[in-house]
């Protein structure tokens, strides 16, 4: 499967005028990885393996001096969640949750309605963090479906489960 960064605002409208590109922080995260587009990510999904092609197109590091390095980690990993979860199954985001409801977007596709929180990483145990974002999604009091992802960037690697 392929993520296009380039396209995140073509399959996710209401992206467009949001106050971030998150397509650029998912760009300056995995250069900042010292990755080069295209790079073949790992993808462990509800424990079923795959792979992913993430394209992005290279703004250089320079604006790295200006972004705060925890915002272009989290930032990034939405640009890769929302990219995966479109393109694996056909998410489209509707808007950003509120602090308190538990996860990070709303997104919806013809059958349903999904919750999803999103966290990333440049060293660490993913897995923990995938955990302890189950555990967080799950909380979430919306009637729909609840997906927790984790981007990796050093290695890079996707992983993405539901919660129970």
């Amino acid at each position: 499967m392929k993520l296009m960064f380039h396209e995140l605002c073509t399959v996710h409208p209401p992206l467009r005028g949001h106050p971030t590109d998150l397509s650029r922080c998912g760009a300056l995260a995995l250069d900042r990885a010292g990755h080069t587009s295209p790079v073949q990510a790992g993808v462990l999904h509800d424990g079923e393996v795959d792979t992913a092609q993430i394209h992005w197109l290279s703004g250089g590091l320079s604006a790295l001096e200006v972004f705060d390095r925890h915002r272009v980690t989290e930032d990034g990993a939405e640009a890769v969640a929302l990219a995966y979860t479109h393109a694996r199954d056909g998410w489209v985001v509707k808007r950003r949750l509120q602090r308190g409801e538990s996860a990070d977007w709303l997104l919806r596709r013809e059958t349903g309605w999904l919750a999803l929180e999103v966290s990333g990483t440049d060293a660490g145990d993913a897995a923990v963090r995938l955990e302890a974002k189950k555990q967080q999604v799950g909380l979430c009091t919306l009637p729909v479906e609840r997906l927790a992802v984790v981007v990796a960037f050093n290695a890079p690697e996707i992983l993405a489960a539901h919660p129970g």
